[in-house]
C-alpha cells in the first residue's frame, strides 16, 4: 500500500474534544490543519487477486526524528472551535465585572436560551433552573465558588457536547502540552470506537517506539502503568489512557498480541516516528479492478489528496471498485470530499427550534470523479462529525454501500461564548436534520453491512471489515 504524506488521525486523546466540541461539516473552519504535503511519487506495487490484501506501505526512513502529528492536528481541530464573544439579550457584556456573578450567570442564562440548539432545552425547565441560579449566584464570594456553580448549570442541560470550561483549564480542555507539537510519543494510534469492547492499538508506526517493542494494529492494552484497563459505562478510562502519551519518555504496557498467546509486559520508549497511519491508497484486487483509499481527516488538501490517489490508481486502467476508508475519521470539512463523486440535497442546518431558519445542506457539482463506479465506504463509530455527513450522503444517494459499524453520532456544532472573566461556554448551537425530520446525533449513521470488529477481528490480514467490503465491491461488481 502506497503512503500519502500528511496529517494522520487523532489519538485517543482527541475523544475529549471530539465527544464535545466537533465542528458540522457546513461549519466555518478556521486555520485548518497543516496541509497535506503533495503525495510522493511512488513505485506502483500491485497485490496477487488471491492475497485480495493491502500491499506493506512504501517505509519513510526514521533518520531524523518526525513532528509528532498528534499534537499538530490537535491544535488544527482546537481551531475549528468557534469562540465568540457573548451578548445577553439587552446590554453588553462590557458592563458586566469579572466579580459581578449575578450578572456573569444572567449573562450564561441568556446565551444558553437564544442559542442553544434545541428549543425544549433537553427537557430541562431553564428559565426555572436559572432562576434557581441567580440566587445561588447572590450568595457566590469567589471566583472558584462562581466556576463551580457555572459547571453545575450547563451540565443540567444533560448535553455533553455543552460544557463549562474554566479559564486555567482551556489547554488541559484539549489536552494540548505547553512544550508544543514536537513532543516525543510512543508511535502508534489508541483512540477506542465507542463499540470497542478492547482497547485495541487501531495503528503502529512503520518506525517509532511500538515498532521497535514489536506491537502490532489489532493488540489488545490489558494494563497501563500496571493498572488494569477496565471499560465502563462511559467507555474506556480517560485518565489511564492519556498515560500512554504522557509518561517520561516511555511507557509500560501489559498487551496481548493474540488468541494463542499470553498478555505480556512491553515497556515503549518515546521519541519520533515516521510512517503512521495516514493518507494510503493500493490496489487490493487485480481481477477485478478494485482500488483502496484511506482518508484520515477532511481539511487542508483532502480533495487534492483524494482525487490525486484515484488517479495514481487509475494509472493504467479504470477502476472497477472503490474502497473508501474513513474509520477513525475526526472530522472537518468534507463537502468538497463528497462531491467527488455525488451532489444533491442531504438535509438542513440549524437549530431544532419552532422559529429556527434552517438552512439547506446542498451538495454542488459537478462531480469531480464519476457516479457509476462501485464504491463501499468503511465506517466505525470512531467516524466523526464531517465523517458522518460524508456517509449519509454517500448512503442518501445511494452511491456507495456502508460496511462497518454505526458512525459516533457527533454532529452537533459548538460555539464557545466567553465570559467577562475569561471562562467559556461551550455550548451545542446547531445540528444537521435528515430529510425525514431526524438527526444523527448519537445514533450515527447505520452501515448497510454491520461487521463488528470482535476480539481479534483487527489484528487478522486484512481486518474483517475490510474483508467483509472486499468481497461487497466484488458482488457489486459481478
Amino acid at each position: 500500500m502506497k503512503h500519502l504524506q500528511g496529517i494522520i488521525p487523532l489519538l485517543f486523546l482527541m475523544m475529549l474534544l471530539i465527544s464535545a466540541c466537533t465542528a458540522p461539516a457546513t461549519a466555518p473552519t478556521a486555520t485548518p490543519a497543516p496541509q497535506a504535503t503533495a503525495i510522493p511519487t511512488a513505485v506502483q506495487a500491485t497485490v496477487p487477486a488471491a492475497t485480495a490484501k493491502p500491499a506493506t506501505p512504501v517505509p519513510t526512513p526514521a533518520t531524523t526524528p518526525t513532528m509528532n502529528p498528534l499534537m499538530a492536528t490537535m491544535e488544527a481541530l482546537k481551531k475549528q472551535v468557534t469562540v465568540a464573544p457573548a451578548t445577553p439579550v439587552s446590554g453588553g457584556q462590557a458592563n458586566i465585572s469579572p466579580d459581578d456573578y449575578v450578572g456573569m450567570t444572567q449573562l450564561a442564562c441568556n446565551i444558553v436560551k437564544e442559542n442553544y440548539v434545541r428549543g425544549n432545552f433537553n427537557g430541562a425547565n431553564w428559565d426555572a433552573i436559572c432562576k434557581q441560579y441567580l440566587e445561588k449566584a447572590k450568595k457566590v464570594k469567589d471566583h472558584e465558588a462562581f466556576r463551580d456553580m457555572m459547571s453545575d448549570m450547563i451540565a443540567e442541560l444533560n448535553d455533553n457536547h455543552s460544557r463549562f470550561v474554566r479559564p486555567d483549564r482551556f489547554a488541559a480542555e484539549f489536552d494540548l502540552p505547553s512544550e508544543g507539537s514536537g513532543k516525543p510519543w510512543p508511535g502508534m494510534t489508541v483512540w477506542p470506537a465507542r463499540e470497542d469492547e478492547y482497547l485495541f492499538i487501531w495503528d503502529v508506526c512503520e518506525q517509532g517506539g511500538a515498532a521497535d517493542t514489536g506491537l502490532h494494529r489489532g493488540d489488545i492494552i490489558t494494563a497501563i502503568e500496571g493498572k488494569e484497563v477496565i471499560k465502563g459505562e462511559d467507555g474506556f478510562p480517560r485518565e489511564l489512557i492519556r498515560k500512554i502519551y504522557s509518561g517520561d519518555g516511555q511507557v509500560s504496557l501489559t498487551v496481548w498480541p493474540g488468541q494463542d498467546e499470553e498478555p505480556h509486559d512491553v515497556t515503549v520508549k518515546y521519541g519520533g516516528a515516521s510512517g503512521c497511519d495516514g493518507w494510503w491508497y493500493d490496489v487490493i484486487s487485480e481481477e477485478p479492478y478494485i482500488g483502496y483509499i484511506r482518508v484520515p481527516e477532511y481539511s487542508g488538501n483532502t480533495e487534492a489528496n483524494i482525487l490525486t490517489m484515484i488517479e495514481r490508481l487509475e494509472k493504467d486502467r479504470p477502476l472497477d471498485g472503490l474502497i473508501y476508508d474513513e474509520r477513525h475519521n475526526p472530522g472537518g470539512n468534507a463537502d468538497k470530499a463528497i462531491a467527488i463523486f455525488t451532489t444533491g440535497i442531504f438535509g438542513k442546518m440549524g437549530k431544532l427550534r419552532e422559529d429556527a431558519t434552517l438552512t439547506i445542506w446542498r451538495i454542488r457539482g459537478p462531480v469531480k470523479w464519476n457516479e457509476t463506479t462501485p464504491m463501499v465506504v468503511l465506517t466505525d463509530g470512531a467516524s466523526h462529525s464531517a465523517a458522518e455527513y460524508f456517509a449519509t450522503a454517500m448512503k442518501q444517494s445511494g452511491r456507495a454501500t456502508l460496511v462497518g459499524m454505526p458512525t459516533a453520532g457527533n454532529t452537533e456544532g459548538i460555539t464557545g461564548f466567553t465570559l467577562p472573566d475569561g471562562s467559556i461556554i461551550r455550548l451545542a448551537v446547531e445540528t444537521l436534520i435528515l430529510p425525514d425530520g431526524k438527526t444523527m446525533e448519537g445514533a450515527g449513521v447505520i452501515p448497510d453491512v454491520k461487521v463488528p470488529l470482535g476480539q481479534w477481528g483487527l489484528r487478522q490480514k486484512p481486518d474483517v471489515q475490510l474483508q467483509e467490503a472486499i468481497q461487497v465491491i466484488k458482488g457489486k461488481i459481478e
